[in-house]
């Protein structure tokens, strides 16, 4: 198991242009937070700035979005390479096709199973020709599945990097109709707003970890949007929908992901520090972290 935490920024919205998530990093590092939790700071990864124009396919900066996808992918592949446990912070949800794609290619060198848990109010489903806007940050879940621009499928060392079933989506309830057919063509699982609160996140958090132990376990990559939790509780998105996960009960799941030993890889992004209020988001994203590792102290110990 990973003994050391490390934080990567992806300072960029090249994948939403204005959403105020390229601040996070930065934010987050001012309030302490990375050096509080004990993360070693791996700096910021580089790219271009956003472009905007739509090419063929109506999709907008494409090219850049690879650049820092690459960038991330990098990044991510030099921490998992060097034992520690990645957590990109964003930017954008554009990045999570980078570390996806690192964790992706670990898993498959190491001869394991990959899964990838993904917390969102969007699916992030969206194909060049389903999309309404053509911003990227709309396009990594399905790139992850091997579906997509052509030049961001690329990232990857191969494709597809994850299969559609063992992708798990919890939180969503924004949800474009051409988005839904997709999800449903490839039979992605994924548990909208209403039937969480039926069954309850934590639940469902147990259920697939259940799941995934009883194939054999593998690669867990977390992939964690701040907007997944509802506004009230985190306002400092750049694209908020109400109706969303409460705080403890999302702490609570992490906790769970970080004690059942499977979560190898992270993603915390589109934390919009220009829309947060007295820093309650940023605080949030601490507690988030916080969770998770404290899971992964208790199950270390178990282990010991």
């Amino acid at each position: 198991m990973s003994a050391w935490y490390g934080f990567i920024g992806a300072p960029t919205d090249v994948g939403n242009v204005g959403c105020g998530a390229a601040e996070g990093p930065a934010a987050l590092r001012a309030a302490g937070i990375p050096a509080r939790l004990g993360l070693i700071d791996r700096g910021d990864v580089r790219g271009p700035a956003y472009d905007g124009g739509r090419d063929a396919t109506g999709s907008r900066s494409v090219a850049e979005t690879a650049a820092w996808c690459t960038g991330v992918r990098n990044a991510v592949t030099g921490m998992l390479n060097d034992g520690g446990l990645p957590v990109m912070v964003g930017g954008d949800h554009a990045m999570a096709l980078g570390s996806i794609a690192a964790a992706a290619d670990h898993a498959r060198r190491e001869g394991k199973n990959f899964f990838v848990l993904w917390f969102d109010a969007h699916p992030d489903f969206n194909t060049p020709e389903t999309s309404p806007s053509g911003n990227t940050h709309g396009y990594p879940a399905a790139l992850a599945c091997g579906i997509g621009h052509p030049a961001l499928l690329r990232v990857g060392a191969f494709t597809p990097l994850l299969r559609p079933d063992r992708l798990v989506q919890f939180g969503v309830r924004d949800i474009d109709a051409g988005e839904r057919d997709n999800l449903r063509r490839t039979g992605i699982e994924f548990h909208e707003m209403e039937y969480v609160r039926e069954r309850g996140l934590a639940a469902l958090v147990a259920h697939t970890i259940s799941r995934i132990h009883a194939a054999g376990g593998g690669h867990v990559h977390v992939s964690f949007d701040i907007d997944a939790l509802d506004p009230t509780v985190a306002p400092g998105v750049g694209t908020p929908v109400p109706g969303g996960l409460m705080l403890d009960e999302a702490i609570e799941s992490l906790h769970l992901l970080g004690g059942s030993g499977l979560v190898r890889s992270l993603d915390i992004v589109e934390y919009a520090a220009p829309h947060d209020q007295g820093n309650r988001t940023a605080q949030v994203v601490e507690k988030l972290l916080a969770g998770f590792m404290a899971g992964r102290q208790g199950e270390a110990a178990l282990v010991a």
